[in-house]
């Protein structure tokens, strides 16, 4: 997924020439590497960039923390917020377009010497200790369990595998490149937590308010973001 990706941004860099006509403002979270790091710039925030200059749009991005972002975007302070999981809490309160920025998988993760090995959310046991994200979505088999489980919801990737490694949570569920990249950064090997089995796959998208009139922006986005797949799509480099 990361090598497609990387491929789009090259064939989404040939140079537009028209002028931008149009604006949208966006929150960007901080602490998701490699999709948007502690600056906001990462594999999402390309990806937006590429497909509104398709189309004319410019656009400027807020940096916050990810909880942050989704309330900027309840009030309508922001157009839209990024890297959000449409499941059925999250499309109650936002709009959601057709296209999506990307695919990520989520998986339990243990410390080392832990046995634990669940399967789905629904396989937890009552009060266990789950170490996410503030503010995170991870799926609606884990949303309608939620309430039977503790969790410890922390700012940071970093905050997380503290907590494993030094088994103040039973568990905790990270986004698969999320954790590697947090992992190399930390200088730890991947090996330093143990990853279980896969808690869901999400499709990724910009979250529009509903507090203002973003559909415009919504429709537009997606009409970028079909651009570029299609340019990749028909690159003779695309297997």
């Amino acid at each position: 997924m990361i090598t497609r990706l990387v491929c789009l941004f090259i064939l989404a860099s040939i140079s537009f020439n028209s002028y931008s006509n149009s604006k949208v403002t966006l929150a960007v979270e901080n602490s998701w590497p490699p999709y948007s790091n502690n600056q906001g710039n990462g594999l999402s925030k390309e990806i937006i960039k590429k497909a509104y200059h398709a189309v004319n749009v410019e656009v400027e991005f807020i940096v916050v923390p990810y909880a942050r972002a989704l309330h900027m975007v309840k009030v309508g302070s922001a157009d839209g917020a990024f890297n959000v999981t449409k499941q059925a809490n999250t499309e109650s309160i936002f709009n959601f377009g057709e296209e999506p920025l990307l695919q990520a998988t989520a998986s339990f993760y243990y410390n080392n010497d832990s046995d634990l090995d669940f399967s789905s959310a629904s396989d937890i046991p009552d009060r266990t200790t789950i170490a996410l994200i503030l503010g995170y979505e991870y799926g609606d088999a884990f949303q309608q369990n939620k309430h039977r489980f503790q969790e410890v919801r922390v700012g940071t990737q970093k905050q997380i595998v503290h907590l494993l490694r030094k088994k103040r949570v039973d568990m905790a569920i990270m986004f698969d490149e999320v954790a590697k990249d947090t992992m190399t950064r930390m200088g730890l090997e991947h090996s330093s937590i143990k990853q279980g089995q896969v808690n869901h796959q999400s499709n990724i998208y910009v979250a529009f308010s509903k507090k203002s009139d973003t559909k415009a922006m919504m429709k537009l986005l997606d009409k970028g973001l079909k651009s570029l797949k299609a340019s990749l799509e028909n690159h003779p480099l695309n297997p």
